[in-house]
């Protein structure tokens, strides 16, 4: 073929590609923002906090540390002041007369009601009745949600079959936990992970994102094209 023949693109033509190029561009963008905003609006409705505290406390109350943070979601949503009407406290809401009794169990004569808004002990005092709860229930899960939300007799009677007679708002509060247990496990399985710190040191660093790639590969295509 005689190169010498083609016809040199015009300007127009040049405008037609950079808006192609434009518009690819708006396309891929789209694209990501389908994609990603699942997940990011999962992360809103469920978010991770003192992850470092309940893997911590979890694991010492031999406790999922994905259940303690769905415990934690759906009693302050991660809020380490927050107060009930009836008076519940903190990250895990403990009533102080509830939390007086663990403090005396483990031995710490220093608790005040105030210090259940300090985050570290009321997630340890928290995950102690927790465990306690799930020692009496023998590790029926659901059992001690009720029996944490409803108390001792509530959970007897759920582990005994009687549901009737356990409070509506016991059996509602055990849904809620186990659906925030499963967003946890998917959405942040590192993050709470026992094995945090060996996963993230194996964990591959982070690729760049797929959205500046694309973006910076149409940038390249549309110029060479309109320097051509």
């Amino acid at each position: 073929m005689d190169m010498s023949s083609q016809q040199p693109e015009t300007l127009p033509q040049r405008r037609t590609y950079f808006r192609l190029g434009i518009a690819l561009v708006v396309i891929v963008v789209i694209g990501l923002a389908v994609t990603l905003l699942p997940r990011i609006f999962a992360e809103l409705r469920y978010p991770l906090d003192y992850e470092e505290l309940i893997v911590k406390e979890g694991t010492e109350h031999d406790l999922d540390p994905f259940l303690v943070a769905a415990v934690v979601y759906a009693e302050s949503r991660f809020h380490p002041e927050a107060t009930s009407p009836v008076g519940a406290r903190g990250l895990m809401q403990l009533m102080p007369q509830t939390a007086a009794g663990i403090a005396a169990r483990m031995g710490e004569s220093d608790y005040t009601q105030s210090t259940l808004y300090d985050p570290e002990t009321n997630l340890r005092f928290g995950t102690f009745h927790l465990q306690g709860l799930m020692g009496r229930y023998n590790s029926n899960e659901a059992a001690a949600l009720v029996g944490y939300n409803g108390g001792g007799t509530a959970g007897d009677r759920y582990l005994a079959g009687d549901r009737a007679s356990v409070p509506r708002e016991s059996l509602r509060y055990v849904e809620k936990v186990q659906a925030a247990k499963a967003a946890y496990q998917e959405l942040y399985p590192v993050r709470l992970s026992t094995n945090r710190d060996v996963e993230q040191f194996f964990e591959p660093a982070a690729p760049e994102p797929l959205v500046n790639i694309l973006l910076r590969a149409v940038q390249t295509a549309v110029v060479n094209r309109i320097n051509q």
